[in-house]
C-alpha cells in the first residue's frame, strides 16, 4: 500500500532528505476554438511533483496517481544522492494558510453555451481577412504544497484567455495580426471588455497592415506604448534580473550600480488584476514587490530560496512553476517600468520627428539585453502629432544601452496580460507607462 502526502515527508527524511515538498495539482480545462466551425474540447489533468534535497543535491520526479507517491520518493532522493551540488536554502517561516480566487463568476459556473457564444460573437466582429481564428480557454481547481518545514497553503485555482488571430492579405503581401489577453481574478464577467480590447487592438493593427508603408527615418526618437514598453520592461530586461539568469548577462556585476537615469525605475510583483498575481509563490515564500532598478540603480533581483540565500538576500516570492509537473524555478509576475511625472500630450509634444510604436509582434531577445521585435502597430509622429501609420518594420537595440536614453516617463500605468515560456509557460503580465527612448532604440 501507498503512502499519502504528509507519509512522503516523513519518507523522505528518513530516507535522508533534509527537506521535502510535495506539490499536488487537479485541473479541469476547457477549450472553444471557432474558426470555420466552433470546436469544443475539455480535459482534467493533474499529479503530484516531490521534490527533496539530500547533501545540497535537488531529486525531483512527478506522477500522476497517488498510489505512485512512495515510488516518486524514493526514486527523487535517489536522484539527488547522484547530483554534487552545495545547495541551501533562505529560511522562511512556515504558512499555513488557504487562498481563495478572487473572481466573480468562475468559469465553472458559467453554461458551455456561453462560452461557445462568446466565441462567437467575437468571431463575427472581427475585420475581414482570409482566415479567421478565436479561442477561449478556461480552467478551474485546486493546488497544494506541504513540506517539510510545516507550510501547508492550498490554492483555489481559476482563469480564462481569449484571443484571435487574423491571416490578411492585400495588393500581393500578407501579414499575421493577432491579441491574447486573459485573467486569473477577474472571471467570466470580464470577456466582455477583453472582447473590447482584442478588437481596438485588431483594428489599429488592420489600419497599419492596410495602410502603413516601410519607415525611412533613422536613429529618431522612439515613443512606448505601456504594452510595447513592457515589452521591452520583461523580455530585454526583466530575465537579465532573475537569479538563475544573472551570472551569464551584463548585470551579473552591475548589483548596487548605476544603469539608468535617476528617474527611471523597473519593478516586479502583483498590479491590478496582474496575470502573474499571488499571495505565495511555489515554495510557499510571501510574494512582494520587488524593485529591479531604482533610481535607475541595479537593486535586488528576483530570487528562489537557494539564490536568495546564495546572494544574502531576502526571499522575494518568485520561484514559480509552470505546473505540479515541473520543478519551480525563478521566474517574473508582472514587470514594469514605473510611472513619472509627464502627461501623454507632453510626451508627444516634445518630439519633432520620430516614431510610435502601440503593438509588438513576436521577435527574439538575448540574455545580452538585445531584441528585436516586429511592430504590428505603430506610427510617425511629426511636430507632436500622431501622423502616418508604418508596416512592415522591426524595433531592435540593447536594452541596457538604451535605458540612459530614456526622457521622459508617463503617470498612467497600464498591463497586457500575456504568457512567457522559459522552459516552462506562466500567465505574467507586462506594461508600464508610455515611455520616451530619445536614443537607443531603432526603427527599420
Amino acid at each position: 500500500m501507498g503512502v499519502d502526502v504528509g507519509g512522503a515527508i516523513e519518507l523522505a527524511l528518513s530516507l535522508g532528505a533534509e527537506y521535502a515538498e510535495v506539490r499536488e495539482e487537479r485541473l479541469l480545462r476547457t477549450g472553444v476554438m471557432g474558426s470555420e466551425e466552433v470546436t469544443v474540447s475539455t480535459r482534467s489533468i493533474g499529479g503530484f511533483g516531490v521534490r527533496v534535497l539530500v547533501n545540497g543535491s535537488w531529486g525531483f520526479v512527478s506522477v500522476n496517481s497517488p498510489e505512485d507517491i512512495e515510488w516518486a520518493v524514493r526514486k527523487a532522493v535517489k536522484l539527488a544522492r547522484v547530483g554534487k551540488s552545495s545547495v541551501r536554502l533562505a529560511e522562511i517561516k512556515p504558512v499555513r494558510d488557504i487562498v481563495k480566487s478572487r473572481m466573480k463568476v468562475k468559469p465553472a459556473e458559467v453554461p458551455l453555451e456561453e462560452k461557445v457564444e462568446a466565441v462567437r460573437g467575437l468571431l463575427n466582429e472581427l475585420p475581414e481577412a482570409s482566415r479567421k481564428v478565436v479561442k477561449y480557454s478556461d480552467f478551474s481547481g485546486f493546488k497544494r504544497l506541504i513540506t517539510s518545514e510545516g507550510t501547508e497553503i492550498e490554492w483555489e485555482l481559476t482563469g480564462i484567455s481569449l484571443g484571435a488571430d487574423l491571416v490578411v492579405s492585400s495588393n500581393g503581401r500578407g501579414a499575421w495580426l493577432f491579441s491574447l489577453t486573459g485573467s486569473i481574478e477577474r472571471g467570466f464577467e470580464a470577456v466582455e471588455g477583453m472582447t473590447e480590447k482584442i478588437l481596438g487592438e485588431l483594428r489599429g493593427q488592420m489600419n497599419c497592415f492596410l495602410r502603413g508603408g516601410k519607415p525611412k527615418l533613422r536613429d529618431v526618437p522612439i515613443l512606448l506604448s505601456p504594452y510595447f514598453a513592457g515589452m521591452i520592461a520583461h523580455e530585454a530586461l526583466g530575465h537579465l534580473g532573475e537569479a538563475d539568469e544573472l551570472p551569464n548577462t551584463p548585470l551579473a556585476d552591475k548589483l548596487g550600480k548605476r544603469i539608468a537615469p535617476e528617474f527611471v525605475g523597473l519593478s516586479d510583483g502583483n498590479v491590478p488584476d496582474g496575470h502573474g498575481n499571488d499571495i505565495y509563490d511555489d515554495e510557499g515564500v510571501p510574494v512582494r514587490k520587488v524593485e529591479i532598478l531604482k533610481n535607475g540603480i541595479f537593486n535586488e533581483p528576483l530570487v528562489d530560496r537557494e539564490r536568495a540565500f546564495e546572494l544574502g538576500i531576502e526571499p522575494n516570492g518568485h520561484a514559480r512553476a509552470e505546473s505540479y509537473a515541473f520543478e519551480p524555478m525563478v521566474r517574473m509576475r508582472s514587470t514594469y517600468f514605473e510611472p513619472g511625472d509627464w502627461t501623454f500630450e507632453g510626451l508627444l509634444e516634445d518630439i519633432k520627428l520620430g516614431y510610435y510604436l502601440v503593438s509588438a509582434g513576436p521577435g527574439q531577445t538575448g540574455l545580452d539585453s538585445s531584441f528585436t521585435v516586429g511592430i504590428l502597430e505603430g506610427y510617425v509622429i511629426r511636430d507632436g502629432e500622431i501622423a502616418e501609420p508604418i508596416f512592415g518594420a522591426t524595433a531592435s537595440g540593447k536594452a541596457l544601452d538604451a535605458l540612459p536614453g530614456i526622457r521622459g516617463l508617463g503617470r498612467e500605468l497600464d498591463f497586457e496580460n500575456s504568457y512567457c515560456g522559459k522552459g516552462q509557460v506562466v500567465r505574467v503580465s507586462m506594461g508600464g507607462p508610455h515611455v520616451l527612448f530619445e536614443r537607443g532604440i531603432r526603427v527599420v
